[in-house]
């Protein structure tokens, strides 16, 4: 920032005693008063403008200038600007470098970073302070793309972002592609040739973009991101570019593109360059090719290895079922085994309670029948004992009327020429009454 004012075209009138030049020394006075009436005095705006206007004039001081030295004390302001200290092990200046420019730096400024910068120096008035507005940084020792490469395959080296479990594998037969690279140029057509000429039933989506330059990496990564979204219904995405420079195939090594792919639910496969060129983006992808061509070999499979592989997943399959059937059939033999077993078990089980239940049934029947006798006997004792023919047996006679059959127990109801029928122990015979002797 300039020291000047507005009013630097009117500044205060310059008396005869006062010093020609900044530099030059001052008039002798003999006391405050009479300098302060002179008119001597200086403005502090006045000194730190008259040490701009020397520093616009002298022919090294006023022109952009490369300085060698380390950073320190870095510090980012909230609007971009980067504020920093450039020394060496006699002196040190301030310096600074506007979001501008610091916005297309490549690399982290750090301290302890040894750069060569490029500005002009500048008074800055608020503070009297002389500045190195820095056009330009540049790392001492090694290329600016190749430092920026180192810092981010270190930054994101730290996250994890290379390490192979993080790779996902790639689809067998994939039946949608998506292509991001440029849509002019030889790399595209050669990609869509061996993709097309492996497998004629694969569809591509071309996503065009930028692969080189200023705007690439945001270009690739946001192509990568939105190839994603499952409105594209894609099994992979294929990104790359043909060989060029350092330089030239550095946008896929921007932490941008190397986040896009680490952040892609989809498999990403990279060929970038030819077989010497090494990307961070070939460093995250799930597959790296060393050139488009072969990623786009890798990618698909051609038809005869798809026939192969049908014939021996029909073989597989085959098989599968066959050994499926045979394990079907053991199983349902042991079922149907067991299910004989069992019911041959159950009838066994069944036939023995009822050959238990026969001879428990026939025993109680026994054992009823011969209580049963055994009463009937004791009762046939019994009425045998209380029978009129066990009383015949000892000589008795039993008289009764031959009509009725009504035994006659008096004598008295008998009339002479009545007949009776007496019954003996053995036989019986009918006679006639002759007298009735009534024996009370």
């Amino acid at each position: 920032m300039s020291a000047r004012k507005k009013n630097d075209s009117t500044d205060h009138p310059q008396h005869a005693n006062v010093q020609p030049s900044l530099f030059d020394a001052p008039p002798s006075t003999t006391s405050n008063t009479a300098t302060e009436a002179a008119g001597s005095w200086l403005s502090v705006a006045q000194v730190v403008d008259r040490l701009s206007r020397v520093i616009e004039a002298d022919a090294t001081l006023g022109h952009p200038m490369l300085v060698r030295g380390e950073l320190s004390n870095v510090k980012r302001s909230s609007r971009g600007h980067v504020y920093f200290t450039l020394k060496d092990d006699q002196a040190a200046l301030s310096a600074v470098i506007w979001s501008s420019v610091a916005a297309r730096l490549p690399f982290e400024l750090a301290d302890g970073l040894e750069v060569f910068a490029t500005g002009q120096l500048d008074v800055y008035a608020p503070n009297g302070s002389i500045s190195l507005v820095c056009k330009k940084l540049e790392p001492v020792g090694q290329g600016t793309l190749q430092l920026a490469f180192e810092q981010i395959k270190a930054k994101l080296d730290a996250e994890w972002l290379f390490d192979d479990q993080n790779k996902k594998p790639l689809p067998p037969f994939p039946l949608r592609i998506g292509l991001v690279t440029s849509s002019t140029g030889a790399v595209v057509h050669d990609m869509l040739r061996v993709l097309r000429a492996k497998n004629p039933l694969v569809s591509v989506l071309l996503y065009p973009v930028t692969v080189q330059g200023q705007g690439a990496a945001d270009s690739i990564a946001q192509a990568i991101t939105e190839l994603n979204h499952p409105r594209y219904g894609l099994d992979l995405i294929i990104a790359g570019r043909g060989g060029g420079s350092f330089e030239d195939l550095f946008c896929f090594s921007e932490e941008a593109v190397v986040r896009a792919i680490f952040n892609a639910h989809l498999p990403v496969i990279t060929g970038v360059g030819h077989e010497p060129d090494y990307s961070l983006a070939d460093a995250v992808a799930d597959y790296s090719a060393s050139t488009p061509t072969a990623a786009a070999e890798a990618a698909v499979p051609d038809l005869d290895n798809l026939r192969a592989w049908c014939n021996e997943a029909r073989s597989q399959l085959q098989t599968f079922l066959q050994h499926r059937m045979m394990m079907a059939e053991q199983r349902f033999d042991r079922i149907a085994t067991g299910f004989v077993d069992a019911m041959t078990n159950r009838l066994n089980q069944m036939d023995h309670r009822l050959q238990l239940a026969s001879q428990q049934m026939t025993t109680l029947v026994v054992q009823q029948l011969t209580g049963l006798d055994a009463r009937l006997k004791h009762q046939a004792d019994a009425l045998d004992t209380l029978s009129p023919l066990k009383t015949l047996a000892r000589g008795y006679a039993v008289a009764t009327t031959p009509a009725s059959g009504h035994v006659l127990d008096d004598a008295t109801t008998l009339t002479p020429g009545d007949t009776v029928r007496v019954r003996l122990a053995k036989g019986a015979f009918e006679g006639t009454v002759n007298q009735v002797i009534d024996t009370h």
